[in-house]
């Protein structure tokens, strides 16, 4: 074999073999569930902090090691021991621990209570360098860098303040001062009170079309993470749509959303991202996506799991949705589901979501009269390819709903993940999906106003493990219910 064929065959091997890893990884990761995923995240993040720690560690005790030796070569040396007895002791201690952090592993370490203050160095910043503190006096506290989490000391430039955040990883003998040796884990420029300013507009829907005006009654709200109204502070409890706030450089450390809130929506910004220029905020009406049921029909008996990504936020699912449902299901539809082993004859989730305005720029629709909804219905939904019982479901629920209305104009949105909004990927993958979501609105006389083009619907067949979901949201003026 030639030495060329041979360096081809390791390229082509190694090549594959990346590829091949890479693969696998991406494929691990992708089905991993989204709450395992971040746990991998923190335990990594974790690791990399305790590796750090304990580099750090060692590298204090051989500085303090360095120093006694210094400090004992400088003395005189009387015939008599004695007075170094203590000394000598000391560094005993400090050998042995040496050796024992040189023999441990990161998981084993134990992470030090971490320290978060405004800090500084007087010169470039290295190992041993003093760490001066806000609040520190000539007794102290003295700390001395002995390590940074990243391997870059360039991080903090020479008197210059920051805001670091540090862990005390071993004690420095100091005469009796507070003195330690410390890892830098972040140095970021001091908080500054951060002013806000811009104006904000709502969208109502109007007819059929979502109507923008100023908002001149609304609320905000700081919170440490989205959704989480029992840690909150009210900012702003506003009476015109401009806004001219400040966040302080404490509240800027205990908080990290921005939310403002009316009657007619929210929008939720990260402190952080928030630019200096004038905001334009804009309330999107919530629509309440409601009673989307879920029906599987596998050719025959088999187990089932059914992700869902909701792009909203989720308010009721039965049987409870955790990372997945992983159901049995038979081919009549019967599910039995794995987690509660409960049998179910659908999944169920709602939610609400904010759309955009194109959403709402209906080109087709129907128009329909209160006494016609049973068999409009009945038709529509057949015509499109649900069956006797999913169309019983579906009318049982959105009938008292309709009947409030002498009229309604309604259009069906199929298969478009209700405009992107909710995902359902299902392992084994369903070979016909029918998703079905309505929105409609009660309107008034229909004969004498101009009408929208009849919304044309698709038939779907059902051929092999079929996948099939309906729901629905009825919008009116001002808000969507």
């Amino acid at each position: 074999m030639g030495k060329n064929t041979v360096i081809w065959g390791i390229t082509i091997l190694t090549i594959f073999n990346f590829i091949f890893t890479k693969d696998i990884k991406t494929a691990f990761a992708e089905a991993m569930p989204k709450s395992q995923s971040a746990e991998l995240v923190a335990a990594n993040e974790t690791m990399k902090l305790k590796e750090a720690c304990l580099a750090a560690t060692i590298t204090a005790i051989e500085l303090e090691i360095k120093r006694h030796d210094l400090v004992y070569e400088m003395q005189p040396k009387p015939d008599n021991a004695a007075p170094f007895a203590n000394f000598l002791q000391d560094l005993d201690v400090l050998k042995a621990d040496l050796a024992k952090y040189k023999a441990m592993k990161a998981e084993n370490y134990f992470l030090p209570q971490k320290v978060t203050v405004t800090g500084w160095v007087s010169g470039k910043a290295a190992d041993d360098s003093i760490l001066y503190v806000d609040g520190m006096s000539k007794s102290g506290p003295w700390y001395h860098l002995a390590g940074v989490l990243d391997g870059y000391y360039g991080i903090m430039e020479p008197e210059k303040k920051y805001e670091v955040t540090f862990y005390p990883v071993y004690p420095r003998s100091y005469w009796h001062m507070q003195s330690d040796y410390v890892l830098l884990a972040k140095a970021v420029p001091p908080l500054q009170d951060k002013r806000i300013t811009g104006e904000v507009f709502q969208r109502t829907a109007e007819s059929f079309y979502m109507q923008e005006t100023k908002c001149d009654n609304y609320k905000v709200y700081l919170l440490d993470e989205p959704n989480n109204a029992l840690v909150n502070k009210l900012v702003l409890d506003a009476k015109k749509s401009a806004f001219n706030i400040v966040i302080t450089a404490g509240d800027q450390r205990k908080y990290q959303y921005l939310e403002f809130v009316s009657s007619n929506g929210s929008v939720l910004l990260k402190l952080d991202e928030i630019k200096s220029e004038a905001q334009r905020i804009v309330l999107e009406p919530e629509v309440y996506l409601k009673k989307p049921a879920i029906y599987l029909y596998p050719e025959k008996k088999t187990q089932i799991t059914v992700k869902h990504d909701f792009k909203g936020r989720i308010s009721n699912t039965y049987p409870l949705y955790k990372d997945n449902w992983t159901v049995i299901a038979k081919a009549d539809g019967t599910l039995f589901n794995l987690k509660d082993k409960r049998y179910y004859e659908y999944l169920f989730w709602d939610g609400f979501y904010s759309f955009p305005a194109a959403h709402y720029q209906y080109q087709s629709g129907f128009y329909v009269k209160n006494g016609d909804y049973i068999t409009f219905l009945q038709s529509k939904l057949s015509q499109i390819g649900l069956n006797e019982k999913e169309i019983n479901d579906f009318i049982v629920y959105w009938l008292p709903a309709m009947n409030k209305y002498d009229n309604c104009f309604v259009h069906f949105r199929i298969n478009d993940d209700i405009d992107g909004s909710s995902v359902l990927k299902t392992e084994p993958a369903a070979e016909t999906t029918i998703r079905v979501f309505m929105e409609f609105k009660g309107v008034g006389e229909v004969e004498n106003q101009y009408k929208l083009p009849e919304q044309k619907l698709p038939n779907f067949a059902r051929k092999g493990f079929t996948l099939v979901e309906w729901g629905g949201a009825e919008f009116g003026s001002g808000k969507i219910e």
